[in-house]
């Protein structure tokens, strides 16, 4: 016990980071992911090939390449500089928007056209029948998806320590290692990545089941049934 107690400052500072990390990132992939969302749906034919190099990209390299070419690659040309968090938000932020980009998308296809259509026949403009129509409903459909993209993303957080991060893991491994309580120590971790997780998601679901939007409540209904 005294060993934890000891070790608890460092693990909390450590989850900090990561909840701090998991937050940006997320955060940042959402706004660039429901843009990339609705260029993908609504926008110009010309515009695909530079969406397909991006998703081909941040989805296909794995995490911890994409940490070490922001890091190494791009943060070694002269006169640029990456801290290692700043590397860690760009090079997560980035791939978390390509995933949730395909998450926002589906959503928006999900809004059938022919709510636009009567939107554009009651006067709305295109921009406007997206705004008001399509955009609240394909929030409404993104949260399973978004709820899933965060706890991957939390996990994918652990990479950190490969740029020199200290977030929960590389706090957790420093801890077992100085005081020889490896055991403890990582099942500690385990058990906070495991509440940081279902607490997410926890979230989502609430925000899912509290949502109304007129015609789509009673859908919510049905699934809290």
């Amino acid at each position: 016990m005294q060993i934890i107690a000891e070790a608890l400052p460092l693990l909390l500072r450590g989850t900090q980071t990561t909840v701090l990390l998991v937050s940006v990132c997320l955060g940042f992939g959402l706004l660039l992911g429901v843009f990339l969302a609705l260029v993908h749906v609504y926008g110009p034919p010309w515009s695909r090939p530079f969406l397909v190099v991006f998703d081909r990209v941040f989805r296909g390299f794995p995490a911890l390449v994409l940490l070490f070419l922001f890091y190494f690659g791009i943060g070694g040309f002269p006169g640029v500089h990456l801290t290692p968090m700043a590397t860690v938000f760009l090079a997560l932020g980035l791939r978390s928007a390509a995933y949730q980009t395909h998450i926002y998308r589906g959503s928006l296809l999900a809004v059938s056209k022919g709510q636009l259509d009567a939107a554009r026949s009651l006067g709305m403009t295109k921009n406007q029948s997206i705004w008001s129509v399509a955009i609240p409903q394909a929030a409404y459909f993104s949260l399973p998806g978004l709820a899933n993209e965060y706890s991957v993303l939390l996990k994918d957080t652990a990479l950190a320590f490969a740029v020199g991060v200290m977030e929960l893991l590389t706090a957790s491994k420093f801890v077992a290692l100085r005081t020889q309580a490896i055991l403890p120590m990582y099942l500690m971790a385990g058990a906070i990545y495991l509440a940081l997780t279902y607490g997410g998601v926890l979230l989502f679901w609430l925000a899912e089941h509290l949502i109304r939007i007129p015609g789509l409540s009673g859908q919510g209904r049905a699934r809290m049934q």
